[in-house]
């Protein structure tokens, strides 16, 4: 199945529409998505990293999940 290109800005809503359903992910929490060499990856906030553990596994499994399905488009 071909991978759908899609942008960063609009990766990162996808993130917040699905995290919004988890009590342990707070929306304040800081992110970004970044060209790597497995194509994309999430880059937390230190800080948001120690303060919510269990929000960032949630963060590592979608990941895992979203990479399967989009591409990151270039800019």
């Amino acid at each position: 199945m071909a991978k759908k290109r899609i942008s960063n800005t609009d990766l990162i809503w996808i993130f917040r529409e699905r995290l919004s359903a988890f009590s342990d992910c707070p929306g304040s929490i800081k992110m970004a998505i970044v060209p790597s060499d497995a194509g994309w990856t999430v880059v937390i906030a230190h800080r948001d990293r120690k303060a919510h553990p269990d929000c960032v596994k949630r963060i590592e499994q979608m990941q895992k999940q979203l990479r399967d399905v989009y591409l990151l488009a270039e800019d």
